[in-house]
């Protein structure tokens, strides 16, 4: 578990002299009371027509480019984009897939992302092309055998750089929590696991009181100020976004998948924005 490990490691050097995000543990105890008394929430499914292989490939695939949909602010979304819309083209593009084609079904997705102009799309081109070679097709089905946690997810960072460049590795904990969600595999490291730390998750836990902004980054966020990628500031939202869920996986009992779903799921709860910052990442 080093790299999972070291997501954590990072996270509290971030926030050892915070600056602009702080943790609230009293907070963190209130909210996790109130989750555990309306119970845990499951995600609706996605992809129900497909075969288990076929259903995994397709996860990948879109958890690869699960990235910024918003453009200019975040409630800006060209032809209506969002991981929503993203899912469907994916399952559109993969209706024929077997092993034998599927280099055309990814040049497929890429035509309907442009086609529906999505933002990044250069970016999202070349994560989707990291997935085109044979290599891809076993490690999807080493994961679809639900064994060897450690190893698969050393593979992913060192195989597909599209997933190992965000240091707090959100798609690649993504990846696994989904495969938990949607087959149950990888039970024992839901526990263990960081959560997938992007834009709805710590607006979600700024409002219920489990992270305190300072008064300059709230001001930044209501004003749709951009946060450049990589900034202390942006840096410390995503570190208190995993050592606040870790602390509610603690307190629960819950693993992450059930934590990271009872916020995501409220998402459309809380109006106010969230922070802006143009990513791959998140």
């Amino acid at each position: 578990m080093n790299l999972v490990n070291g997501v954590f490691e990072i996270a509290e050097s971030f926030m050892r002299d915070s600056e602009f995000v702080f943790l609230d543990y009293e907070e963190i105890d209130e909210v996790s009371k109130k989750m555990i008394d309306t119970g845990v929430q499951k995600f609706p499914p996605q992809f129900e027509k497909s075969e288990y292989i076929k259903n995994i490939m397709m996860e990948f695939v879109g958890d690869s480019i699960n990235y910024c949909y918003w453009y200019g602010t975040s409630n800006i979304r060209p032809g209506g984009a969002s991981s929503g819309l993203m899912y469907k083209l994916v399952e559109k593009a993969f209706d024929d897939w077997t092993w034998m084609n599927h280099g055309r079904c990814i040049n497929n997705l890429i035509r309907l992302l442009a086609e529906n102009r999505f933002p990044l799309l250069e970016e999202r081109i070349r994560h989707l092309k990291e997935l085109a070679k044979e290599e891809t097709g076993e490690f999807i089905n080493k994961c679809s055998e639900g064994t060897y946690f450690e190893k698969r997810f050393d593979y992913l960072i060192s195989n597909f750089p599209g997933y190992a460049s965000d240091i707090f590795l959100k798609r690649a904990s993504l990846f696994f929590i989904q495969l938990f969600r949607k087959f149950g595999l990888y039970e024992e490291e839901m526990h263990i696991i960081h959560v997938p730390a992007d834009y709805q998750v710590p607006k979600l836990l700024e409002h219920h009181g489990c992270i305190i902004y300072s008064d300059d980054l709230l001001m930044m966020i209501e004003n749709n100020v951009l946060i450049p990628k990589h900034s202390k500031i942006e840096c410390e939202i995503r570190a208190a976004t995993v050592l606040a869920c870790r602390e509610l996986v603690k307190n629960t009992g819950w693993n992450i998948a059930d934590v990271d779903g009872w916020f995501w799921l409220r998402r459309k709860e809380v109006t106010t924005p969230f922070h802006l910052t143009i990513t791959t990442d998140y």
